[in-house]
């Protein structure tokens, strides 16, 4: 059974090693995938040119002849002149006037018709007389029929016109009403109506097309359909002059069936601005086969820079498809092997962070983060030096800060790497981030608050611009260049930090990482669990601040992390906050609670404290690498002084099997062993200080020796195989705990009594 449950574990343990290998894998896939989709494709790395820059290849001879392609922001500002001179076509309408005319005859021809109806049926109700259901029926025919709504004044108004007689024939003046309406329209069709707005016009001209024949137009003489709605009731003030009623019934006529009479012809329009596209020169010349391109040595003029690029476009038209597959492939085994070597260097010197899925995936977005601030320079079409605002500094001052500094300056270089290839294998924006980046990291490998990250702006400054400066010098660029990259390299100081306080803030909540500013802000005496030690546990408040002392000196002794050793000092006895009087530095008096119980049960209440310490710690929120010191910093050591009184009593006493049952295992703290060297120092800072409380006047020949003592007996009893500790590390931190405890037990000057 027993052999059956080891073996389930030890198949889970491997099958969580493969899941743990499996993510890591995949991460590294994941991120060269997609840094090598933002690589530019299509075109030859190896042609790398900028003006002013030298061509330090041999002499490049063309393969074959092509043309000299024009620069692409000169071809479009030409193509984009031509096209705003090309004018909007429109075509007139003969049709629409012709069907506006009979629309507005039909509708008079009706409400000559409805007025009939409704004064025959006003004079039926006015005399009594029945009306005939057809006539009723024939009028609510006509009303569902008109375009318009007519109020009862407006009625009035057309059978004024109907039963209104000309002077010259009997006809009524409801005929005359409708040649006006027809006269305005014809003036309004005469002009002419577009059927776009005015303010849509891409130019204040248009064309005026009819068959063969083009006429240019300014828009302005035209009417849109806002300007007939403007002008409609002038033109009819002018035929009735002060009835308004007439104008009123006129506009609703006219207004629903006055519609544009100049069509807009979009095909005309495309293929005008086809010409006009095609008319613009592509091309100023050719290059013929075995012609020089340029020559060693020669510097690269504007002139030559656009035959380079033709010449690269040309190759890239002139290759078969697959070709773009193999260069992809060249492209991620270029980005594959420069992300492997820092995985590499991880694998070998930083075990920690590449036991951590969670830690390669945050560098792993870093690294992702600044391939797309290089893409973006890349693809955004500015006129500006926006690769100096490429902000790798950010993400080496946030791997310094989270890890530390060697892992910061590894990162600034594979970063720089791959920006660069990003760029097109730019060396300039690849030697200023490395500067700028490395120095980033210098201003922040020994953070201690927040706020200083912004002192890190002039370094990152002085970084770029001594770069700049020297490449400039070098390619004779001229003084307005190197200040125009200057501005945006102090951009780039300007952001960088700002960018770093921000995402650090995100990372440590995301990602759950515990940087130094987390725990020096944790090593503050205000904090709430250091101040309920103080006030429950003062003599462990003490020892712990002791431990701290001893914990920082070690941990500075053998390359360890001192602030996380002195915030684990602080906080690796918390668990005694719930049963202080249990522990003898916080008894006052000499009655001892433990003398009334059992060993067992008082072993039982000392090691609870361990458990008690990590439930405190987890419900204030203290990072794992704190809460790691509460279980480790005991192990599996023996409580020893409860075991031998078992067995002494088990000895004394007449039953001679109680010897049998006392278990060492039930006298053992729970572990884990230390697992970091900052755990394994506190172990034996733990044993040094409080055997140094017990030695009566200490020496330092007695501390030396008790200190010698107790590492040797955590070493041989395999305390400390668990953590990263040398033989070597040990010697140094016995020699540092020595230090620490003579100053704490220096002899003091005997001052003569007074006399009486």
């Amino acid at each position: 059974m027993e052999k059956g449950v080891f073996g389930l574990a030890d198949f889970l343990k491997r099958l969580k090693e493969r899941s743990s290998q499996g993510i890591k894998i995949l991460t590294g896939i994941v991120l060269t995938l997609l840094l090598a989709l933002m690589y530019p494709r299509g075109e030859s790395i190896d042609l790398e040119y900028k003006v002013g820059s030298v061509w330090v290849r041999k002499d490049l001879i063309a393969p074959f002849s092509f043309p000299i392609l024009r620069d692409e922001s000169a071809y479009t500002q030409d193509v984009a002149r031509e096209t705003q001179n090309v004018y909007m076509v429109f075509e007139p309408d003969t049709q629409i006037v012709r069907q506006s005319i009979e629309r507005v005859t039909r509708l008079v021809s009706m409400l000559d018709e409805a007025g009939r109806l409704r004064q025959y049926y006003q004079r039926s109700v006015k005399e009594r007389k029945p009306v005939a259901v057809e006539d009723s029926a024939r009028f609510a025919e006509l009303s569902s029929k008109l375009d318009i709504t007519l109020s009862d004044r407006e009625w009035d108004k057309i059978a004024a016109l109907i039963n209104g007689h000309t002077p010259s024939k009997e006809d009524n003046r409801l005929k005359e009403f409708q040649q006006t309406l027809i006269h305005v329209m014809q003036e309004f069709y005469q002009v002419g109506i577009l059927d776009k707005l005015k303010t849509t016009l891409a130019h204040p001209e248009i064309a005026i097309r009819q068959g063969i024949r083009e006429e240019i137009v300014p828009a302005s003489r035209l009417f849109d359909q806002n300007d007939v709605i403007k002008l409609l009731e002038e033109h009819l003030l002018r035929a009735y002059p002060g009835d308004t009623v007439a104008v009123a019934i006129g506009y609703k006529i006219l207004a629903v069936h006055l519609h544009p009479n100049l069509r807009f012809n979009r095909s005309a329009t495309d293929v005008a601005l086809t010409a006009a596209v095609q008319s613009v020169p592509r091309t100023l010349g050719y290059v013929q086969e075995n012609e020089r391109v340029v020559s060693k040595h020669e510097r690269i003029t504007p002139e030559t820079k656009l035959k380079l690029e033709s010449l690269r476009r040309t190759l890239v038209e002139r290759g078969p498809e697959s070709d773009l597959a193999v260069q992809f492939g060249g492209i991620a085994l270029h980005v594959a092997i420069v992300v492997m070597l820092y995985g590499i260097y991880l694998y070998l010197f930083r075990k920690r962070i590449w036991g951590s899925e969670r830690r390669l995936l945050l560098i792993a977005l870093l690294i992702l983060m600044e391939g797309f601030f290089a893409y973006l320079t890349r693809e955004l079409n500015v006129n500006g030096p926006i690769e100096y605002l490429i902000l790798v500094p950010a993400a080496s001052m946030l791997l310094t800060i989270i890890f530390d500094s060697r892992v910061g300056f590894y990162g600034t270089v594979i970063m720089a790497f791959l920006v660069a290839g990003i760029r097109g294998n730019d060396y300039s924006v690849a030697l200023a981030s490395l500067v700028g980046g490395a120095l980033s990291v210098y201003t922040v490998r020994d953070v201690k608050n927040r706020t200083q990250i912004f002192r890190s702006l002039g370094f990152i400054f002085l970084g770029y611009a001594l770069a700049i400066i020297a490449l400039g010098m070098e390619r004779f660029e001229s003084t307005g260049v190197v200040v125009e990259q200057l501005a945006f390299a102090f951009a780039n100081a300007i952001f960088s930090p700002v960018l770093t306080y921000g995402l650090l803030v995100f990372f440590e909540r995301v990602f759950d990482v515990t940087t130094d500013l987390t725990l020096m802000e944790l090593s503050h005496f205000n904090h709430r669990l250091l101040r309920l030690l103080a006030e429950r546990a003062p003599g462990t408040y003490q020892h712990s601040l002791a431990m701290a002392s001893l914990a920082e000196a070690a941990a500075a002794a053998v390359g360890a992390n001192e602030v996380l050793a002195r915030v684990g000092a602080y906080f690796h006895d918390i668990g005694k906050i719930e049963k202080p009087t249990y522990f003898v530095e916080n008894q006052k008096t000499s009655r001892n609670r433990h003398d009334k119980l059992a060993p067992r049960m008082s072993s039982l209440i000392i090691s609870s404290h361990v458990k008690d310490g990590v439930a405190l710690a987890r419900e204030y929120g203290l990072p794992e690498e704190v809460i790691d010191f509460i279980p480790q910093h005991h192990g599996t050591t023996l409580i020893e002084f409860f075991y031998n009184k078992a067995v002494r009593l088990a000895e004394n006493s007449p039953d001679e099997t109680k010897i049998d049952e006392i278990k060492d295992l039930d006298y053992r703290y729970p572990g884990p062993k230390p697992q970091t060297k900052e755990t394994g120092i506190l172990m034996l800072a733990d044993a040094v200080e409080a055997t140094a409380r017990t030695i009566e006047d200490p020496s330092p020949q007695k501390l030396e020796v008790a200190i010698d003592e107790i590492v040797k007996k955590r070493f041989m009893e395999g305390q400390l195989d668990e953590c990263p500790l040398t033989l070597k590390d040990l010697t140094k931190i016995k020699t540092a705990f020595l230090n620490v405890l003579v100053g704490f037990y220096h002899a003091r000057v005997k001052y003569p009594e007074p006399k009486k």
